[in-house]
């Protein structure tokens, strides 16, 4: 009936996030240059911990995925795919679409007809996902009610 639309990760968020991270672990090392004191260095040492851990998972699960140019979100006659957290919706089991607005980003809520594994709202975070987040939401939004108008159910 319609041709599936994809949506790739984006690249920019990811690298964005990346370097927002790295700035703030320089000034904190500014900063604990400053003090120069066992206790602060240890604190840095945990939050670098941290910040090499999180650099991994946006690495391998958020900018590799959006250099291949992998699929994170798909609209297609069956529903809503999100690839970023493995979850498929179905069009018959929506209830309502709506868009949250965000200062960086927006996040589409998804509010279903009954209670899933994943609850009654489903958001998918548009942050990660390459595109305009009103044009996404405008597409999503142009599917389901395609696909409800000629549902006899």
């Amino acid at each position: 009936m319609f041709e599936p639309t994809q949506y790739p990760y984006s690249f920019r968020f990811s690298l964005g996030t990346l370097a927002v991270m790295a700035i703030l672990m320089l000034l904190l090392l500014r900063n604990v240059l400053a003090v120069n004191s066992v206790l602060i260095w240890a604190v840095y040492g945990f939050c670098g911990m941290v910040f090499i851990g999180l650099s991994v998972v946006i690495i391998t699960k958020r900018l590799i995925p959006a250099i291949k140019r992998d699929v994170a979100l798909q609209l297609d006659d069956e529903g809503i795919s999100d690839y970023i957290r493995d979850i498929s919706i179905d069009w018959v089991d929506i209830k309502e679409i709506t868009l949250l607005g965000g200062r960086s980003a927006s996040t589409m809520k998804i509010t279903l007809k009954f209670e899933s594994d994943y609850g009654t709202e489903i958001a998918i975070p548009l942050r990660w996902i390459k595109g305009n987040d009103d044009e996404i939401y405008d597409t999503t939004l142009a599917y389901f009610e395609q696909i409800t108008s000629t549902d006899p159910s």
